[in-house]
């Protein structure tokens, strides 16, 4: 995600701004926690992250979770 933000001149708090709008849950902190690879977030919030990237940087194609493989991120236990 970080990479695909990168690439399509987005910050973080366009990111966030989007992701709110799309009723995500979590804060500008968390956010950015969470792209620095120290927080974990549950399928539903990376999913909301995901479709808000990619209505900000169309094309970018950060994929929801279950397009990824299980190894690809950590369990929700």
């Amino acid at each position: 995600m970080r990479t695909a933000m990168s690439k399509a001149g987005l910050g973080t708090h366009e990111l966030w701004l989007r992701y709110a709008h799309l009723g995500g849950e979590i804060g500008e902190l968390e956010l950015d926690a969470y792209l620095h690879h120290a927080l974990y977030l549950s399928p539903r919030h990376r999913d909301c992250l995901a479709r808000a990237a990619n209505q900000l940087a169309p094309g970018s194609g950060v994929p929801c979770s279950r397009d990824l493989r299980p190894e690809e991120f950590p369990p929700d236990g």
